[in-house]
């Protein structure tokens, strides 16, 4: 059995997110689950998926996004709990 994990990531513009995702989005082995649109531009992704899949995919993310200042922070949550999820928006994983 695998468990599906959460990976946030951040940016800070609507194009860089829109970049970040087109790139992640070739890992097959997860899926975008949300977004959420904050002040100043700033752009919250939201990713489910294998613990393995999220890593490559946030560390791609980060890459190609680092040489532009645009990537602003991520952070995996490997099991995450039923009621977490239910404070952004989203069903169990």
């Amino acid at each position: 059995m695998t468990f599906e994990s959460l990976g946030i990531i951040e940016t800070s513009s609507v194009s860089a997110s829109l970049k970040t995702l087109s790139g992640i989005a070739k890992e097959k082995e997860i899926e975008i689950v949300g977004k959420q649109i904050l002040g100043g531009g700033i752009v919250t992704l939201f990713i489910k998926g294998e613990l393995g899949a999220i890593k490559r995919a946030i560390s791609f993310g980060k890459e190609n996004l680092d040489s532009k200042n645009e990537f602003r922070s991520s952070h995996i949550i490997p099991l995450p709990h039923q009621q977490l999820l239910l404070k952004f928006g989203m069903e169990k994983l």
